[in-house]
C-alpha cells in the first residue's frame, strides 16, 4: 500500500485492542448459536435478544435519519433496505398462495430479513473511523480460533442425542452417526483469509493455519458441501489473481500440504478417511439420484419431488414461489420439507422465479466493485471478501444460502463498499497530486519564460 493509501486508514490507535476486544465479544453473542448449548446459555440467549433489539433500533432510526432528514442514502443503505423488503413480499405470497394473514407472514419471514437493518449500526463504526476494517479482522480472526476450540471441545464433551430435536445437531450414518452442526462462519473466514495470504504473499506459515481449519470442516465438522464450495473458491480465486504459471508452482505446495494432512489422519486415525470417502461417495451417488440407502441423502429427493408436485398442480406458483410459513404449518401441508435441503430448488419455491432473479441480481453489486476498485487489488481483506461473496453464492446452489440466512452475505457487501469509499478517497487524492503536479509544471515554465526573457 502506498503513503497516499495509507493516510485513509487508521491502524494505531490508542483504542486499538479494546475495540477489537469488544468487537470479538460482539461477534461472539451475535454470530454464534453454538453458546446455546453451552453452560452460558442463559447469559447468551439475554444478550442476543439485547443486541439485536439495540442493533434494530438504531437501524430503524438511521433510516429515519437518511430518508427524511438528510435525504441521501449510500449503495450499502440502499441494498440493505431492498433486501429487508422481502419481508412483504413473502408475506404477501404466502396470503394469496396459502390465506396466511400478512401480519403474521410479516412476522415468520421478518425473523430472517428484518434483522438486515443492523447492519446499518457497524456500517456506521466503519464509516466513521470508530473501528476499523484491520479491527475488524483481528477480532473475526480471534473468533475464528476461539469457536474451532470450542467447536470442538463441546463435540467430545456432549452427548449430541440430547439435542437430536435442534437444528445443531443432525444423523448421518455415512458421517458417522451423530454429527454437531455448528455454524463455521468464522472458521471460513480464517480459512480464505490465511489461504489468500499464502496465494499473495507466498506465506507459508497462513499455509499451514489454512490446512489446520481444513482439516477441521473435513475431517470433525463433515461438512462435504462447505468443504466443496470453500476450495472451489479458493482455486478460482487463485485462478483470477495469479499468473497460470504462478498458480502451478503454488498449486503444488497446496498439494504437499494435502497429503502430508492426508498423512497425519491416517496416522492419526484412519477410521476418519474411510468416513470421508463414504460421505463423498453418497454424496455423488444422489447428486445423479442413485438410491443411497441413507435416509438423509434420499430424503432430499423425496423432498424436491415434493416441491415439484406441488408446481405441478399450481403451475403459477413458479412465478412468484409460496412465500414462508411457520415450521409446523409447512411440514402439516407437505410433510417433512427443509428449504436449506434442496438448495436452488428450496429457494424456488419459497421465492418463485420472479423472487429468486431478483435475489441474484444483488450479487451484481460484488461484480461491479470488482471491476471498479482499482487500489485494492492485493488488499488481503478486501480479497477476502471477494472469496465470501463467490462461496455464498455457491453455497446457495446446495443449501439456500443466502437467500435464507442473508446477513452473511450483506455483511460482505458492506466491507465491498467500504473499500469502494476508500478507492474513491485515494482516486481523489490522485487526481489533486496530479493536478497539483501539473500546476507546477506549469508555474515553472511560466518562471523559465521570464528568465529567458530577460
Amino acid at each position: 500500500m502506498s503513503k497516499l493509501d495509507i493516510t485513509l486508514f487508521r491502524k494505531d490507535t490508542g483504542m486499538f485492542y479494546i475495540n477489537v476486544i469488544v468487537l470479538s465479544v460482539y461477534l461472539l453473542f451475535y454470530g454464534s448459536p453454538v453458546l446455546s448449548i453451552t453452560p452460558i446459555a442463559p447469559i447468551y440467549n439475554i444478550f442476543s435478544y439485547v443486541i439485536v433489539g439495540v442493533l434494530v433500533l438504531f437501524g430503524l432510526l438511521y433510516i429515519f435519519d437518511k430518508v427524511l432528514i438528510k435525504k441521501r442514502f449510500s449503495t450499502i443503505d440502499m441494498l440493505v433496505v431492498l433486501m429487508s423488503l422481502f419481508t412483504f413480499y413473502l408475506a404477501i405470497t404466502s396470503n394469496l398462495v396459502f390465506d396466511q394473514p400478512v401480519l403474521k407472514g410479516m412476522v415468520v419471514a421478518g425473523k430472517t430479513y428484518l434483522p438486515l437493518i443492523s447492519i446499518f449500526f457497524l456500517y456506521y463504526l466503519l464509516k466513521n473511523e470508530k473501528i476499523t476494517m484491520l479491527q475488524y479482522n483481528y477480532a473475526t480472526l480471534i473468533m475464528c480460533w476461539f469457536t474451532l476450540a470450542l467447536n470442538i471441545l463441546l463435540m467430545y464433551t456432549i452427548n449430541p442425542a440430547l439435542y437430536k430435536d435442534t437444528e445443531l445437531v443432525g444423523f448421518n450414518p455415512s458421517k458417522g452417526g451423530y454429527v454437531f452442526n455448528f455454524p463455521a462462519g468464522f472458521i471460513i473466514y480464517g480459512l480464505a483469509y490465511y489461504f489468500i495470504d499464502y496465494t499473495i504473499n507466498k506465506n507459508r506459515f497462513s499455509l499451514l493455519l489454512s490446512f489446520i481449519l481444513i482439516a477441521y470442516i473435513l475431517f470433525i465438522d463433515k461438512g462435504r458441501i462447505l468443504f466443496l464450495t470453500t476450495v472451489g473458491t479458493l482455486a478460482l480465486h487463485m485462478l483470477w489473481i495469479l499468473p497460470f504459471k504462478v498458480t502451478m508452482l503454488r498449486t503444488l505446495t497446496v498439494t504437499f500440504f494435502a497429503g502430508l494432512m492426508i498423512l497425519i489422519v491416517w496416522l492419526i486415525e484412519p477410521d476418519l478417511l474411510t468416513i470421508v470417502y463414504k460421505m463423498f461417495a453418497v454424496f455423488i451417488e444422489a447428486i445423479f439420484g442413485i438410491e443411497t440407502g441413507e435416509s438423509s441423502a434420499d430424503a432430499r429427493w423425496v423432498e424436491i419431488a415434493s416441491i415439484l408436485s406441488h408446481f405441478d398442480k399450481y403451475p403459477g406458483h413458479w412465478f412468484f414461489g409460496v412465500g414462508m410459513l411457520p415450521r409446523d404449518e409447512l411440514w402439516l401441508r407437505f410433510g417433512y420439507l427443509y428449504f436449506t435441503d434442496v438448495g436452488i430448488f428450496g429457494i424456488l419455491f419459497v421465492f418463485g422465479i420472479v423472487g429468486t432473479i431478483l435475489l441474484y441480481l444483488f450479487f451484481l453489486y460484488p461484480l461491479f466493485i470488482i471491476l471498479k476498485v482499482k487500489n485494492f487489488k492485493y488488499d488481503l481483506i478486501y480479497n477476502t471478501a471477494i472469496a465470501g461473496v463467490i462461496t455464498q453464492l455457491l453455497n446457495s446452489f446446495f443449501n439456500g444460502g443466502f437467500a435464507f440466512a442473508p446477513i452473511a452475505i450483506m455483511n460482505t457487501f458492506m466491507f465491498l463498499e467500504y473499500y469502494k469509499e476508500k478507492d474513491k478517497k485515494i482516486e481523489f487524492l490522485k487526481r489533486r497530486q496530479l493536478e497539483k503536479s501539473r500546476n507546477q509544471d506549469q508555474h515553472d515554465d511560466t518562471a523559465d519564460d521570464e528568465r529567458n526573457d530577460h
